[in-house]
């Protein structure tokens, strides 16, 4: 798979890069293995990725741990996807799928920023990332994948900004909408809306961080009722409007 790559920061800690896939691949690429410990994180869009003995979704709203133990493949249909990988000399246990916080994205392009504008000094930072990868250590991770679920996520990654109910959602992945909603949650830690509004708010950040200008279109593509309903669920989780977020990244591009 072809990738550009953008390099964020590097200490023997951390070696952390922006990876942006170059050409859809929609087809299983062959099995890897990779030479160090290593935290994926989907900033945008959605990819499929076999691990071990189960088929994962990887969006916005998880994080792919990846170590030398367990072959993996990967495939990707959606050209441009972005991705931040952290390769680091931590042990976090075996490889895995977790829980991303909504919040560590917005973190991770504001770090970007100040790293390249010389506003934050390495120390701060590799405490910062290490803080992001201590969570990954605690969080625990369904075993066996439950497969209504992966279709769920992969449906909802597909379409964020679609108003799909939980009926439409049941009958999409072809299960009771009351038995999915218990294993949505009882599988990934959030109900089915709070999985949503997580992608939707972490594409926000990835547009946003992309130099999107027109806020009410990105609310209106990404599903909200309206600009204020976004802002207001932004600033719920990040403690600031797009708007305001959408300054703080030019000033320190």
């Amino acid at each position: 798979m072809a990738y550009e790559r953008q390099a964020c920061f590097a200490t023997p800690l951390f070696n952390w890069q922006v990876l942006t896939l170059q050409t859809a691949e929609a087809g299983w690429s062959a099995a890897h293995r990779v030479a160090g410990p290593r935290l994926l994180v989907p900033s945008s869009l959605s990819f499929d990725c076999e691990l071990g003995a189960g088929r994962l979704v990887c969006d916005p709203s998880c994080a792919l741990w990846l170590t030398p133990d367990t072959a993996y493949r990967m495939r990707r249909p959606h050209a441009a996807q972005r991705s931040h990988v952290i390769t680091t000399t931590a042990d976090l246990g075996p490889a895995r799928r977790t829980p991303w916080p909504v919040q560590a994205h917005a973190a991770l392009v504001q770090w970007q920023r100040q790293w390249a504008a010389g506003q934050l000094e390495a120390l701060a930072l590799e405490e910062r990332l290490a803080g992001l990868l201590n969570l990954v250590a605690a969080a625990e991770s369904a075993a066996v994948p439950h497969r209504a679920v992966e279709r769920a996520c992969e449906l909802l990654a597909a379409a964020p900004g679609e108003p799909l109910t939980l009926i439409d959602i049941g009958r999409a992945v072809h299960c009771s909408p009351f038995h999915l909603a218990r294993a949505f949650r009882r599988s990934t830690g959030r109900s089915l809306h709070a999985h949503r509004t997580a992608l939707r708010l972490a594409l926000a950040v990835d547009r946003l961080a992309q130099g999107q200008q027109d806020l009410s279109a990105l609310a209106a593509e990404l599903g909200f009722a309206s600009h204020s309903h976004f802002s207001a669920t932004f600033k719920q989780h990040y403690d600031r409007t797009p708007a305001q977020f959408q300054r703080s990244v030019r000033a320190k591009a």
